[in-house]
């Protein structure tokens, strides 16, 4: 048995215990089922977890658990999310893996949330296993600031910053309202690392002008943990040590084409609380096969947003990668935007420092070719995207929005 298949049916084993997979698998499928014959079990749903509850799919005793996690819950009951101390040090490793080649020279700041999110204790996880230090600057407190970060950036010497990509974005913006040049004001910075958000390539070398540091993405969920990462070449590449990652059809009844972007659909072969078969988590990817100058044999995932936001005009299908690309081409940047989806369009609200560089209806015309759809440009000149305020005071950060969908009647399309 090779060493797939064999964690493949460790896992059909650690399934056994859990009440969801009891309910959901019958005991042929138990007792049956092989890698090749994955695609013909059942997909986990998000449905299926929230209908399973806090301990629905637990499936080791509750001794074994080392942290529990959930997702925010922003579009409905949150996703409850088990980790023994072993998914502690997978998911550290699973990090390490990352092109920032993390080791003891470092100091990382650490700026995802502490409370019940994941991705900071993976990271730290990942720190400590490099022998790297850690910060632990969590956002959205009252307690640790932008300016306050930004303190801790250039008095510690920091050499890596973990966080969301917003986050990299606002504290850029506070150092520039503090007459700081995030680029020349903190020389012991190295490298950059983001997560859970979405973040297509433009963004990607926004942050990196901002800040004259290489930015490295990594891609996971609270409910399955980290899944990819992106080399020093910028390919993302799936842990497949650790996962196997399926690109489907809308409906998640077939593959999708080869090349195509499809939804995903996650099975988590090492996770030990609580394991994952097909999770279809509503995520909207592409798959490449292996080949890549950094050497790595796994195949490589192009995230484009959650199939949630994909905004659908007569005949043109937009996903959230498609609005970053076109809004991060704009110059300069915007510091902040936001997406409105209209009946026959879209209304798109920007917001920047050198606002007065741009001219709305220049504006319209390329936000329109490259969308493919009618856009109107809304230039914001209050706080409604960025309370510019706010910043420099001791006001925690709350969760970004970037795409707002139309209302539809009820049976309309």
């Amino acid at each position: 048995m090779d060493g797939l298949e064999s964690k493949f049916q460790s896992l059909m084993a650690r399934l056994a215990q859990s009440p969801l997979y009891r309910e959901k698998l019958t005991a042929e499928q138990f007792a049956g089922a092989s890698l090749s014959q994955l695609r013909e079990l059942p997909l986990t749903t998000k449905d299926d977890l929230r209908r399973a509850g806090t301990f629905g799919h637990l499936a080791v005793e509750r001794k074994r658990i080392a942290q529990y996690h959930e997702s925010t819950g922003t579009t409905g009951e949150p996703s409850a999310s088990w980790f023994t101390a072993e998914d502690m040090v997978a998911g550290g490793q699973q990090l390490a893996a990352c092109g920032v080649k993390l080791n003891a020279d470092d100091l990382v700041l650490i700026r995802f949330p502490y409370a019940l999110a994941l991705p900071a204790f993976l990271m730290q996880q990942a720190a400590w296993q490099c022998g790297a230090g850690v910060v632990p600057a969590s956002g959205r407190t009252v307690v640790t600031s932008y300016p306050r970060v930004l303190e801790l950036l250039e008095r510690l010497r920091v050499t890596v910053i973990a966080g969301l990509p917003r986050e990299m974005e606002l504290l850029a913006e506070t150092a520039r309202l503090l007459g700081a040049q995030p680029s020349a004001a903190y020389p012991s910075l190295r490298a950059i690392c983001v997560a859970g958000e979405l973040m297509g390539e433009s963004r990607r070398r926004h942050i990196e002008r901002l800040w004259g540091v290489p930015v490295f993405n990594m891609y996971g969920s609270t409910e399955t943990g980290n899944i990819a990462v992106m080399c020093e070449f910028g390919s993302m590449h799936v842990s497949q040590e650790d996962f196997i990652v399926e690109s489907l059809i809308e409906d998640g009844s077939a593959p999708a084409p080869a090349g195509e972007r499809g939804f995903a659909a996650i099975t988590t072969l090492s996770h030990q609380g609580s394991p994952l078969l097909r999770y279809f988590n509503g995520d909207i990817l592409t798959l490449e096969p292996p080949g890549c100058p950094c050497g790595r044999h796994t195949a490589k995932l192009k995230h484009y947003g959650r199939g949630r936001d994909r905004i659908r005009i007569g005949a043109i299908v937009l996903d959230g990668y498609d609005l970053q690309e076109a809004v991060y081409t704009i110059a300069p940047a915007p510091d902040a935007w936001l997406a409105i989806e209209l009946e026959h369009g879209l209304q798109i609200v920007l917001d920047s420092h050198a606002s007065d560089q741009w001219e709305a209806d220049v504006l319209e015309r390329t936000l329109s070719s490259k969308l493919r759809v009618p856009v109107t440009v809304t230039i914001s000149s209050d706080a409604r995207l960025m309370d510019r305020d706010a910043l420099v005071l001791n006001v925690p950060s709350t969760k970004p929005v970037y795409i707002q969908k139309r209302q539809r009647e009820e049976g309309s399309l």
